[in-house]
């Protein structure tokens, strides 16, 4: 709901996407970034470079961020000799391992930045942090290949949602107008939910006080003209108010309706209850 009431500027698609960080897919490639948290020591120690080529070598975003446990810090644990973090991890490296990694990267036309994550003891800060991590950055602003017209979907798209995108062909006035409908609306609203009021008078002042509203730095006499071009708004004679007739959501059930059908409603809602 949110979404449709504050429409994008821009377009924002979301897509999750299913399939192996060892196979290229084009819809990836030339990214801005792309993160692998805790990802690498999840992939056999013969797939690394495999990974690497087709992160760095083939997709070539713009960033790279890559974490992973630190090594030195499991001293803090009680350990069993060779044991790691997490049953499934093929591989821990030490932070000395980790910079050898990033090292080789650089063959692909990277720089990265080191940074760590979760504090040792102040007793242990020799042991670095619990996890280790670098930030990459490409260094050529065009691609060396021309990967972007090797059309390769090879990953399973789970699911996509495309965010609801204002119109630009509108006039701001034209949201400015919507928003002054749907903000006298709700204030109305909460009038006669709260006080019983059928109609209610909103300060322009107040109005202008909403960041919906503020955004379009105008004054109160233009809000006072588009409020009199909406049939549902009244602009009051020192045109410093806007009044607005308070409808009720849905009508309120009489006191004859809830003692005729009371048993009826009472158990239809039951009935709804135990189907669903």
């Amino acid at each position: 709901m949110f979404d449709h009431l504050n429409k994008r500027v821009e377009p924002l698609n979301i897509s999750v996407f299913c399939g192996s960080v060892l196979e290229f897919d084009s819809r990836l490639y030339d990214l801005d970034c792309i993160c692998a948290i805790e990802l690498i020591e999840h992939l056999q120690a013969d797939d690394v470079n495999t990974f690497s080529a087709n992160l760095f070598g083939s997709l070539q975003p713009k960033h790279v961020v890559i974490t992973t446990p630190n090594k030195d810090f499991n001293v803090l644990f009680e350990f069993e000799p060779g044991q790691m973090r997490h049953w499934d991890h093929k591989f821990e490296w030490t932070r000395e391992e980790f910079v050898s990694y990033c090292e080789g990267v650089m063959v692909y036309g990277y720089t990265y930045k080191l940074f760590g994550i979760g504090e040792p003891p102040a007793e242990y800060e020799t042991v670095g942090h619990c996890s280790q991590g670098a930030i990459f950055t490409r260094i050529a602003a065009r691609l060396a290949t021309s990967a972007e017209t090797n059309t390769s979907h090879v990953y399973e798209v789970m699911t996509s949602v495309d965010y609801p995108v204002a119109d630009k062909s509108h006039t701001p006035d034209y949201h400015l107008s919507n928003e002054l409908i749907y903000l006298c609306r709700r204030l109305g609203q909460d009038q006669y939910h709260t006080e019983g009021d059928e109609e209610t008078v909103i300060a322009i002042s107040h109005l202008q006080t909403f960041p919906s509203v503020d955004q379009y730095r105008v004054s109160n006499e233009h809000i006072a003209q588009l409020a009199r071009a909406c049939s549902e708004l009244q602009v009051l004679e020192d045109g410093l108010s806007i009044m607005v007739c308070n409808v009720p959501d849905s009508p309120e059930p009489s006191e004859s309706d809830l003692s005729e059908n009371g048993d009826f409603v009472a158990e239809s809602i039951l009935m709804i209850l135990y189907v669903r």
